[in-house]
């Protein structure tokens, strides 16, 4: 086989594969997600929800945001915490302690696929995000993660953890 037919059928396998990875990846883009609409949510000029059994959240309009880790083992670089929040950009995500460690509020509506929820305990479903502030969280329902992005950072718990 000549070396130009050879590079020819090489780039046309190229260009299917690319194709056929172009449409495969924009069925799971198109995938449904809800939005939520913060107004629905609001206590004062804070937006309160909880995330299953696992994280109860709080959004400041000033986009701060934190979440505290409710029957879930929160680690933070190795150490057992109780929350995580972003209220610097300066500073990467990280536990809030004494008096203002404490994000959510007890008994706040779950955000979950269907808007919220009071009492709803299970974040499987659909994804469902929430943005106030400047400050966006998402709940993913597949894989029951919370999280939460502002000020140029951001952390998720649940199935996966990660911060900065």
């Amino acid at each position: 086989m000549p070396a130009s037919l050879r590079i020819g059928t090489a780039l046309a396998g190229a260009a299917l594969t690319a194709a056929a990875v172009s449409i495969s990846g924009s069925a799971v883009a198109n995938a449904e997600a809800v939005v939520a609409d913060p107004s629905a949510y609001l206590v004062g000029d804070t937006v309160y929800f909880s995330y299953g059994n696992m994280a109860s959240c709080a959004i400041k309009p000033n986009g701060d945001v934190g979440c505290d880790a409710t029957g879930y083992d929160l680690r933070w670089y190795g150490m057992a915490v109780t929350n995580l929040s972003i209220d610097a950009a300066f500073l990467p995500a990280h536990p809030a302690l004494g008096p203002i460690g404490v994000h959510g509020r007890s008994g706040s509506p779950a955000l979950t696929g269907g808007g919220p929820t009071p009492g709803s305990n299970s974040p499987y479903g659909p994804d469902a995000t929430i943005s106030y502030g400047g400050a966006t969280c998402n709940g993913s329902g597949f894989r029951g993660v919370i999280s939460c992005t502002s000020k140029g950072h951001h952390f998720n718990f649940g199935f996966v953890t990660d911060y900065n």
